[in-house]
């Protein structure tokens, strides 16, 4: 039996709560090796590092695990009171910040800054994606380093322009349709969720998510105009420049 309507959320606002189960296959750990390796790669050895659109802290914990001085920030509180959560059961020092990319002001600076997870794709707009870029630069050490990484949603396979999935958690269905518009360059995604509680009612909800697609030609040259040497592209998890053909790229730069 559903109990409400389908009411649709911010984004995140009611994924949170199963958003660590439906990433469970995620491997941080490598992630967090990844880094190190382009660290390695780039012979910079930070101490203090912010993690931006850090989710429920899955990518910022490995992180704090290690040793780095780590603070985090994400848009979602909902996701936020997670990750202070974890943070806690691990017994480790995480400053955790809600904030939007485009107004990034909390202390710093940090050595690191990172973004993963797509999360410069939701900024829909040129100005949006130059805000952040100003922002991060405005945090960032003399000699740091700015890692990030977005998709490309152009470059991925479009069944007939919109495609449905679905998830069985036991205690949650979620069904996820996708699309692609390509006048817009923007991948649209809604979330519908029923959610299983307390007396076998379930709460349905829904979030639409929007990301757009930026090419690696048009993001070199903004972040040099916001004040940052770019240093390479890589297809995502390897260390061979990118071609541009690929569906998931990391970026490596430098404040000038």
């Amino acid at each position: 039996m559903e109990r409400d309507g389908a009411r649709e959320r911010q984004p995140y606002e009611g994924f949170a709560a199963i958003y660590d189960r439906l990433m469970e296959g995620v491997d941080y750990e490598g992630w967090a090796d990844y880094v190190e390796s382009l660290l390695q790669r780039f012979k910079r050895r930070p101490r203090s590092l912010l993690d931006l659109a850090c989710g429920t802290g899955s990518s910022t914990i490995p992180f704090a695990a290690r040793g780095y001085r780590v603070a985090g920030v994400d848009l979602s509180e909902a996701m936020l009171r997670i990750a202070r959560a974890k943070a806690a059961a691990a017994g480790l020092q995480v400053d955790f910040y809600r904030m939007d990319l485009r107004e990034l002001r909390l202390p710093g600076p940090f050595d690191l800054v990172l973004l993963f997870q797509d999360g410069l794709n939701y900024l829909l707009e040129e100005r949006e994606l130059r805000q952040a870029f100003s922002g991060v630069r405005q945090l960032l050490q003399p000699g740091g380093l700015f890692i990030f990484d977005l998709t490309r949603p152009s470059l991925r396979p479009h069944e007939g322009g919109q495609s449905v999935y679905w998830a069985d958690g036991g205690d949650f269905t979620m069904i996820w349709e996708s699309r692609y518009d390509r006048a817009s360059e923007t991948w649209e995604i809604l979330l519908t969720v029923f959610q299983l509680e307390n007396g076998g009612l379930y709460r349905k909800f829904q979030e639409r998510h929007r990301e757009k697609d930026y090419p690696p030609e048009l993001v070199s040259r903004l972040l040099k105009e916001e004040g940052f040497k770019l240093l390479e592209i890589y297809p995502t998890f390897r260390h061979t420049p990118a071609t541009g053909t690929e569906p998931k790229l990391t970026f490596v730069a430098e404040p000038k």
